[in-house]
């Protein structure tokens, strides 16, 4: 696979969309794994500080509403 920004071999893939990036372009971001809704009525999150991200995907910084997924 080829790095998304220059076309020589990647080293890794954005963990927000899954483009290919080698070292030189690759950039990082905290990503939430888990979220836990404590007994006092908290939130709080599991999260990698420094997660793999290429630079050119908008991670959103609040959820979106995804309908159809009721029932």
């Amino acid at each position: 696979m080829n790095c998304w920004h220059c076309e020589r071999p990647a080293h890794g893939v954005c963990r927000f969309c899954g483009r290919a990036v080698c070292k030189e372009h690759t950039k990082t971001l905290p990503y939430i794994t888990n979220l836990y809704h404590t007994q006092n009525g908290r939130y709080k999150a599991l999260v990698v500080a420094e997660t793999l991200y290429c630079g050119v995907c908008r991670p959103k910084e609040d959820p979106i509403s995804v309908s159809g997924l009721d029932e």
